[in-house]
């Protein structure tokens, strides 16, 4: 059966000439498309197996931009390989391919030999691992790892042991297996310390393990690597964002060409301004990114949007009858954005984020109006922000139970947000949502549950997400904090996030506490205090 792949090239001729090259290479059905869009909506009737991407396509949406926009949305399966070509060698659009670690990336001008060999050297690693992939595609993460671990066991053709590596990493994350994630990285950057694939790869484990001091340092060290520095000074200004430290988390970004930044860090520096009440300035930045991007339609529709969502931020702090100047701006930009739009996705946004300006305005019957659409309920492929602003939109009007749903599903997806920036804003819009439609209560018991089922399946990394969520809504029950310890000591976690053992169990000796809980707190520094060096002496981040 023959391998389905799409090139997605703006250039007639290139995609011409890149289709003739590759018929040879390979039993191919090829498929070819001068954008993104052309992709999604052939995505939307049948998968390919591999997907060639150039990196520049016109004015519109970057191939990084798009890739990213295709996983999130899941129209690309877990198993498709993504191959980049590219003209462009700046050390930034490089770093950008690289950070979403395509299975190849050939740099133009090439020849044909060395293009057939490329894409035969990516064809004999997908031979070796394709019971795997279509393990993964039917999204059974355990079976796909326990059939990579298999795999590992039998002679690895040397030509692909760094493809392989690089799987069985990604399943041991996917799987929750951060710390033997990890160690994978870890041992890739051993043999050879400039693998920037495996550099990053460590550095979201320990992000994810909460290990943030630690990420912080190997963060400060990219910044000095012309691939990475963009992103590196990204993930400090979130690291930054969590702890509430907004001016620092803007003197990173400050780091970035306003030109360079992307949709989510221009959103979250905008939102670093907004905090520290310097609206005018998260204003003026939006509509400077709008601007840089009239000639890319798809850009400029983000960054109307992203301005939009920002005058309704404004509006919800102000008094009903102070709204009418931003939510009219908001309203005017919705409609410019959504004008002409067939992608049920951005037909989705555009309603809720109406819907909520109604509600807003106090205007229920207009709100139920866009509620009703067909298209409103179709949330499989719905981003955490928009279930956000859908969730605040069902509070207002009284359906507080739909809202909770759509939360607890805007948490769950979040967690799966390839990029860091958009999940930063989302898990801090999440908490600030929760408390002010004053269900944090309800909100930090479901997550708690949460977190009791993980733990008690022994998926310690997941468990302290949702422990850490439920304590930062409900600093008062120490309970959840209580939880968040045992699951960091049981698990050898000395750090996650923002507390290590030692700063959280100084947290919990000064909370009110019943006789029960203070047993327990007893308990858990016993434990602590068995390994001291181990435990105690983990340094806070700062």
């Amino acid at each position: 059966m023959p391998y389905r792949l799409a090139i997605v090239e703006d250039n007639a001729t290139a995609r011409s000439a890149l289709r003739s090259h590759l018929l040879p290479a390979g039993d191919f059905d090829i498929s070819s498309f001068s954008n993104g869009n052309e992709l999604k909506t052939a995505l939307r009737r049948q998968h390919f197996e591999m997907i060639i991407m150039d990196f520049h396509l016109g004015q519109g949406k970057n191939g990084v931009e798009w890739i990213n926009l295709l996983k999130q949305s899941q129209y690309i399966r877990p198993s498709t390989g993504i191959i980049f070509i590219t003209a462009d060698r700046l050390p930034q659009t490089i770093g950008k391919i690289i950070d979403i670690q395509p299975d190849l990336l050939i740099i133009k001008p090439y020849n044909i030999a060395t293009l057939r060999k490329n894409i035969s050297h990516y064809l004999q690693y997908r031979q070796f691992v394709s019971s795997v992939l279509d393990v993964l595609d039917s999204n059974h993460l355990s079976d796909a790892l326990e059939m990579m671990e298999g795999l590992t066991k039998k002679p690895i053709p040397a030509k692909i042991r760094s493809d392989v590596l690089k799987l069985h990493a990604r399943l041991l994350f996917n799987n929750g297996k951060v710390r033997q994630a990890q160690e994978l990285y870890e041992s890739v950057l051993q043999n050879a310390k400039s693998v920037l694939w495996a550099q990053w790869g460590k550095i979201k484990c320990e992000y994810l393990a909460g290990n943030w001091s630690h990420c912080k340092n190997e963060l400060t060290e990219l910044v000095a690597n012309n691939l990475a520095r963009d992103k590196a000074f990204e993930w400090l200004a979130c690291l930054c964002f969590e702890q509430e430290a907004w001016s620092q988390a803007e003197f990173y970004l400050d780091h970035i060409k306003i030109s360079d930044l992307t949709v989510p860090a221009a959103r979250l520096k905008s939102l670093t301004y907004q905090k520290q009440n310097k609206i005018v300035d998260g204003l003026e930045l939006l509509q400077k990114k709008r601007d840089y991007n009239r000639s890319a339609r798809e850009r400029f529709n983000e960054f109307t949007f992203e301005l939009a969502e920002f005058y309704l931020s404004i509006a919800e702090h102000q008094p009903k009858a102070n709204r009418w100047e931003s939510l009219n701006q908001a309203k005017r930009l919705i409609g410019i954005a959504g004008r002409g739009q067939s992608d049920q996705q951005v037909q989705q946004k555009k309603d809720y984020l109406l819907s909520y300006a109604s509600v807003l305005e106090g205007d229920s019957e207009k709100a139920e109006h866009y509620l009703s659409q067909e298209h409103m309920d179709l949330l499989l492929r719905t981003d955490p922000g928009t279930l956000i602003i859908a969730a605040k939109t069902f509070n207002g009007m009284g359906r507080k139970s739909k809202a909770k749903e759509l939360l607890a599903l805007a948490h769950e997806r979040n967690q799966y947000d390839g990029d860091l920036s958009s999940q930063t804003m989302n898990e801090n819009q999440l908490t600030v949502a929760e408390k002010t439609m004053g269900i944090a209560e309800e909100r930090a018991i479901d997550l708690n549950e949460a977190g009791t089922k993980l733990f008690v399946n022994g998926q310690y990394v997941q468990a302290m997400y949702y422990f850490f969520q439920a304590y930062r809504l409900m600093v008062t029950t120490a309970a959840f904090g209580l939880n968040l310890l045992q699951c960091m000591i049981e698990s050898r976690h000395p750090s996650y996030r923002t507390f290590t053992v030692g700063t959280l169990i100084k947290k919990l000796q000064s909370s009110e506490l019943s006789p029960r809980n203070r047993t327990r707190l007893n308990q858990l520094i016993v434990l602590a205090e068995k390994d001291p060096d181990y435990f105690l002496s983990a340094t806070p981040i700062n």
